[in-house]
């Protein structure tokens, strides 16, 4: 997702490192990611949700994955070119532009804020919770890359070596259990699985 990280691109030339990861043929690499958002939809089950944000969506290709058949879903990014994206991909949904640490919504405005390889992009990541946090009445959907797992994979398969497999732009790591613990600090966590080399994590706002 590209929430933190603006990249802002011509229509029809827009181009970033979320798309070209969904967009790569690689038949390892979509089973990952098939794998992850079916992990995703079974936190997604255990929600009953009239309206959802789903913060830093890109280019909303989570949102057409996970919440094709929800009501209400408003995507947030901080990118134009990836919410021309996602606007062409989720046709029927509404966007908005804006970034971590402040959201453009009153407190308490969503059932469910989705916020899904976001938050180690952020230079303040308790800050960034607490936001999703404010606008949520009820449930947060977050997911990270569970590292070193995720770094690995990048070095072993030749992608950032340079950075021993960092991402360009992730300035937080986490292993799935650090990343609960950050989490608990601010929500409470109902439900969290690994799906390789993410974490996700359903929490709730008291």
């Amino acid at each position: 997702m590209s929430m933190a990280r603006p990249g802002w691109g011509k229509p029809g030339a827009y181009t970033s490192t979320n798309l070209n990861k969904h967009t790569n043929p690689n038949p390892l690499q979509q089973w990952l990611l098939a794998r992850f958002h079916r992990a995703a939809a079974g936190l997604l089950s255990q929600t009953s949700s009239r309206n959802i944000l789903d913060a830093g969506c890109g280019e909303g290709i989570a949102m057409r994955h996970l919440l094709a058949d929800q009501a209400g879903v408003i995507g947030l990014d901080g990118s134009v070119g990836a919410l021309q994206v996602a606007s062409v991909l989720n046709p029927r949904r509404d966007f908005a532009a804006g970034y971590l640490p402040d959201l453009p919504f009153p407190s308490r405005s969503f059932d469910l804020v989705v916020c899904m390889e976001v938050l180690e992009h952020l230079d303040d990541p308790e800050a960034g919770l607490a936001e999703l946090c404010r606008v949520s009445r009820r449930a947060l959907l977050l997911s990270v890359p569970n590292e070193p797992l995720f770094r690995g994979a990048n070095f072993l398969r030749g992608k950032n070596v340079h950075a021993w497999g960092n991402d360009p732009g992730h300035v937080n790591h986490w292993s799935s259990q650090a990343f609960i613990r950050f989490a608990s600090i601010q929500c409470r966590v109902i439900s969290w699985r690994t799906s390789f080399p993410w974490t996700l994590a359903l929490c709730h706002v008291d």
